[in-house]
């Protein structure tokens, strides 16, 4: 039977289904914050999963829709996640700008780009920009950026006011951004506006749940089984959108697969599933490798669990015999 069901297997293509992005108080409020301060720098700020990304993206869509050629105070928005530019690097200014010229315009000239100084480039950055209309630029994990990188973007915005042209740079990210800000006169006192992204509460959650999925929509808090449900959600999740949104899509799975009642006991089986093949995967990496991997993985030699404990004992053994040495070196 099992060759049998093995020999029938047809893989199926799963509809993409568009992301959407359900509207928040939180979020109406950060974007009002925002463009109330435009032409003017913001930092936005919060843990990971929480929806800093989709506020950005939803505030991008917004004014797309909004955006009228006849109108001459519109204009259009950019959101992109930079890649990261770590401290000491070297020339972390020009690739500041170099970040946001890729973004918004496209490839830039190698060669402009090593002859040319740092303000010159960002002059050429502002010129696209303002052909473009482009006037709101979305720096997601911001966190990433050293500080000389920040201050090579604040750069664009100085250069972009002296030649009239309006931009609000939005750096977005978690980390040490908000404290590696505050180190530079230079970037603090540029940032106009500061906004704070907090977990849902349960009260929020419920709400959030009711829009996302129908099974939530018939939920009455009042009830205690389905008060129970909701409640599960938001413990599991702490009311993070990032993290309830994909648990969503794991029970529209399930519920496509073979349709059960759902209650508490369904929706936690769904999640142990999860959390029990994560706990696997640690310990069995933790039993291979003793929580030090090898220097590339991919080329690491397949071992039995007997093979890898015997090898750690043997690596263990190699190292105490190296502190041995070094101690009587030093007596």
């Amino acid at each position: 039977m099992r060759n049998r069901a093995l020999k029938d297997f047809k893989f199926q293509f799963a509809i993409p289904v568009e992301d959407t992005i359900i509207q928040t108080g939180m979020m109406l409020e950060m974007v009002n914050r925002t463009s109330a301060v435009h032409p003017g720098h913001c930092i936005w700020y919060g843990a990971a999963r929480i929806g800093k990304t989709t506020t950005a993206q939803f505030m991008v869509q917004k004014i797309a829709e909004a955006h009228d050629p006849q109108n001459p105070h519109a204009y259009r928005a950019v959101h992109y996640e930079v890649g990261g530019i770590a401290e000491w690097t070297g020339n972390e200014i020009k690739k500041a700008i170099k970040s946001l010229y890729y973004a918004t315009l496209g490839r830039i000239d190698e060669g402009v780009y090593r002859h040319d100084p740092a303000e010159s480039l960002a002059t050429q950055l502002v010129h696209g920009l303002r052909r473009k209309n482009i006037q709101v630029i979305f720096v997601d994990e911001a966190g990433t950026l050293s500080l000389e990188a920040i201050r090579g973007m604040v750069l664009v915005g100085d250069v972009a006011k002296n030649m009239n042209h309006p931009l609000s740079l939005v750096f977005i990210g978690m980390d040490d951004l908000p404290t590696k800000v505050e180190q530079l006169p230079q970037v603090r006192e540029r940032i106009v506006e500061w906004c704070y992204f907090e977990a849902y509460s349960f009260e929020e959650t419920a709400k959030l749940l009711s829009r996302l999925h129908p099974h939530f929509a018939k939920l009455d808090l009042k009830n205690r089984t389905d008060y129970e449900q909701i409640e599960f959600v938001y413990e599991m999740f702490g009311g993070l959108p990032g993290l309830i949104v994909p648990f969503l899509k794991k029970l529209d799975r399930h519920q496509k697969e073979e349709r059960e009642e759902i209650n508490l006991k369904y929706l936690r089986a769904i999640h142990m599933r999860t959390l029990m093949d994560k706990e696997q995967s640690v310990n069995k990496s933790l039993e291979i490798y003793r929580g030090r991997p090898p220097k590339d993985s991919r080329s690491a030699p397949k071992r039995s669990s007997k093979g890898s404990q015997k090898a750690s004992e043997q690596a263990d053994a190699k190292d105490a015999n190296v502190k041995k040495t070094r101690k009587r070196s030093r007596k």
